[in-house]
Parts: structure tokens; C-alpha cells; sequence
């Protein structure tokens, strides 16, 4: 279970709700930032404990290691109101096309040597969101406001990708491709899977509160 010590999903939620690991050298480094101060090893150890234990966890994770994953999450990016969703990000990320960190979730988890064998099959009620809630708890919350918090006074690309995530115009965004009719099938494809959107969804607003209220 070593091979999860760098807790490739938990890092892969603080990429997209910071900075989306942008192309230009200064938004790259900010990213390395904040995941310098995340507690990996305890990430890692919290991963492999779901891995072992928790047969929805492990669901989850096959099921975005597989073709059907990219399958699916393509049916959600073809959406229109997702595709305005992602032009809003794009313009206040520089320009990067943060759907590249989705189609390139499957082959990262893929190079990770997952063992298929499971000492106890313990039928839990924890899955993915369980998962990320209890890696979040992790997360040093005072330091990363503190590093939030300087990153906006300096400003630079950060700052202003930080502002949108913070507009209400963001939140509009989201909430219009949620409910967007053409979302409902891949939604309950993810839901089948133990993949539940809107807690995602609260984990991420939660996070993007850690940071100054006042910009």
C-alpha cells in the first residue's frame, strides 16, 4: 500500500481548487505550494487503510481508472453548460484547459501498483467523499489560509483565479451545469459507482472558503 502514499485523488482536489496547474511557471509553483504543505504520508496512510477496508472506495477508484470513466466524464464535459463552465475558467486560468486534469486522472491512477487483494472484506458504508472529507481534515487549515491569504495580497495569476472561484457568477456557473439536463445520465452513472457529485461539490466550496473573505 506504500504506492498510495502520495494520495494521487486527495492531490488531485487541492489541483483543481487552487489553481488547476496551470502552464505558467508562477500558477505552477503556487500549486507546488500548497501541496508542499499537505500531510501526504497521512493522506497516503488514510487511502490504504479505504483501499483495504472499504469495498465502495475501491469501486470508485476502479471505476475512474477505467474506460468507462473517460467515457462517461466526456458526456459531461460535451455538455454546454459545462462547456461555459470551463471557458469561465479558462479565462481567469490564464488561458489553461483545466479538463486536462481529468483526462489525465485514469492513466495517473493506473501507473499506481493498487494490490487486488483484500485480507478482510469489511462491508462499510464509506466510499470516495468519506475519503476526501477525512483527507481534508488532514490538511493544515491554518497554513493554508495563511499561504491563500499572501498569495492574494502579492496578486499575479493566482489571485485572480482565486477571485473567481470566489464570484457568485462561479457558483451560478456550477450550479446551471449541475442541473443541466444533459449532466443527468454520467451523474447517475457516478452515482452507481459511489462517486457523489454534490459532496464533491461542497468539499470544494468548502475549501475555496478556507481563503480571505475580503478580496
Amino acid at each position: 500500500m506504500a504506492c498510495l502514499g502520495h494520495a494521487p485523488i486527495a492531490v488531485f482536489l487541492l489541483a483543481v481548487v487552487f489553481s488547476c496547474a496551470p502552464t505558467l511557471a508562477d500558477l505552477r509553483g503556487d500549486l507546488r505550494d500548497f501541496v508542499a504543505i499537505a500531510p501526504r504520508r497521512r493522506i497516503g496512510y488514510i487511502a490504504a487503510r479505504y483501499y483495504i477496508f472499504d469495498p465502495r472506495f475501491r469501486q470508485a477508484v476502479g471505476f475512474v481508472r477505467s474506460d468507462e470513466f473517460l467515457e462517461t466524464w466526456q458526456s459531461v464535459r460535451a455538455a454546454p453548460d459545462v462547456a461555459a463552465l470551463i471557458d469561465y475558467l479558462n479565462e481567469y486560468g490564464s488561458g489553461y484547459d483545466v479538463t486536462s486534469l481529468v483526462d489525465s486522472l485514469p492513466q495517473r491512477l493506473r501507473a499506481y501498483q493498487l494490490s487486488r487483494t483484500v485480507p478482510v472484506e469489511m462491508m462499510l458504508h464509506r466510499d470516495l467523499t468519506t475519503f476526501l472529507r477525512e483527507a481534508v481534515q488532514t490538511l493544515p487549515r491554518a497554513k493554508v489560509y495563511a499561504l491563500m491569504s499572501q498569495k492574494v495580497r502579492q496578486g499575479g495569476d493566482f489571485a485572480k483565479f482565486y477571485k473567481a472561484l470566489r464570484d457568485k457568477q462561479f457558483k451560478i456557473l456550477v450550479d446551471r451545469a449541475r442541473n443541466s439536463a444533459d449532466l443527468q445520465a454520467p451523474l447517475k452513472k457516478l452515482h452507481e459507482k459511489h462517486i457523489n457529485v454534490d459532496e464533491i461539490l461542497q468539499i470544494l466550496f468548502e475549501i475555496i472558503n478556507w481563503g480571505p473573505q475580503n478580496l
